[in-house]
């Protein structure tokens, strides 16, 4: 491709329209801007447990002598770089990235923690098991009351960083 020719740039909301054209959404015309706004009120909303997530991860972790969890495998911010894409439309995928990216670090968190604090798989039916993939290695729901000592001697203070 010469470096001379322009891209052309594809339009994620023209799209967006002309999808609308086939496919209506409530609201008529105020539909797409009521969204907006509602995104827009998510991002305010995330923010704060974002920051709260950064300050948790590294006090939490620190005073359990525990590794924090790494955020950056939740956020792979590369989109931007794609040339057909309009300006506006990289800033929203880069917002995406950011809130499914914190949700997912969240998650993540609150895994580990539920590792530590209660390591038992919950008896619930096959969906369950498939949402709730990281308990696979926690005690099974009928355990024998020695096995939680077991798996804390073998699992919990062996992860534990011994170094301040």
């Amino acid at each position: 491709m010469d470096s001379e020719t322009p891209v052309e740039k594809a339009n994620i909301d023209q799209c967006i329209r002309k999808l609308n054209t086939r496919h209506k959404q409530r609201l008529g015309p105020v539909g797409p801007p009521l969204g907006m706004l509602l995104i827009l009120l998510f991002a305010i909303a995330l923010l704060p447990l974002f920051l709260f997530l950064k300050f948790f991860n590294t006090v939490y972790f620190w005073i359990r002598r525990q590794k924090p969890i790494d955020p950056k495998p939740y956020f792979n911010y590369d989109r931007h770089r794609l040339a057909h894409l309009r300006f506006a439309d990289k800033v929203w995928c880069e917002y995406c990235e950011w809130a499914n990216g914190s949700l997912q670090w969240a998650l993540a968190i609150t895994n580990e923690i539920e590792r530590r604090y209660c390591p038992i798989q919950n008896q619930c039916h096959p969906h369950c098991e498939k949402a709730k993939a990281w308990r696979d290695e926690f005690l099974v729901y009928q355990h024998d009351k020695n096995d939680i000592e077991r798996y804390y001697d073998e699992r919990y203070l062996q992860e534990s960083r011994l170094d301040d």
